[in-house]
């Protein structure tokens, strides 16, 4: 039986290698774990009754994410263009927009998708109705987009951008703006084309990243004991 002598080199590259890759496999299904928690959240709590604005402070924040919620109020003058979206292989926008309620609580409400190509904000993105109620599915106010230079907003309105986070949107609009962000329902007065999603990737993605680390970890393995065991 021939002896076990991978030698040095390629045991240090084996040593190296090996644990990177279980740990980038075990980190994917983690994310595909949270990602599947956040779905089924999503599922049950968007099929709950329809709450208003009063019943909407009445209860715990928790139990509040991915709720559909109807509020009565107008639209403001101060508009997000979130850059670089696309949707059926057509670049375009993401509208964000403002919405004070009757209760002086304000909004920010992702009213959906506007293609790039002939965009006309006067015309086809400025809601001009007054004492309006929409309705919409209350998510966390996290990022939408991603901004790789940070940099502060463009002055003026409506402001194209490639990033829209809480701290960000908070201190640009110098109001203590909600913590949820309304995805606004496609029959509300102001709604565009609806691509919100409550996750990026779905949980299947991560795991099937998963396998494909773990899948190389495997080969290594079994590349290392073939060398090992093979004959000069």
């Amino acid at each position: 039986m021939s002896k076990f002598s991978p030698g040095k080199l390629m045991t240090a590259f084996f040593v190296f290698f090996f644990p990177i890759l279980l740990y980038l496999g075990s980190w994917q299904v983690i994310r595909g774990l949270e990602k599947q928690d956040i779905v089924n959240q999503h599922y049950e709590n968007k099929s709950l009754p329809v709450v208003s604005e009063k019943e909407m402070f009445n209860l715990n924040a928790d139990k509040l994410t991915y709720r559909t919620v109807n509020l009565y109020g107008e639209f403001g003058a101060k508009t997000y263009l979130l850059d670089n979206r696309l949707y059926r292989q057509e670049a375009g926008y993401e509208v964000f927009t403002t919405f004070k309620t009757s209760g002086n609580e304000l909004f920010l409400v992702n009213r959906g998708w506007a293609p790039k190509e002939g965009f006309n904000y006067e015309e086809e993105i400025q809601v001009r109705e007054k004492k309006i109620s929409i309705q919409g599915l209350l998510s966390p106010f996290k990022r939408f987009g991603l901004n790789l230079v940070d940099e502060e907003y463009a002055e003026g309105w409506p402001k194209i951008v490639q990033q829209i986070d809480y701290q960000g949107a908070r201190k640009d609009l110098d109001l203590n703006i909600n913590k949820s962000v309304i995805q606004l329902s496609a029959g509300s007065i102001g709604a565009l084309e609806p691509i919100w999603k409550p996750v990026d990737l779905k949980p299947s993605r991560h795991y099937g990243y998963a396998l494909q680390w773990y899948g190389l970890a495997l080969v290594l393995i079994c590349s290392y004991f073939y060398y090992g065991f093979k004959k000069d």
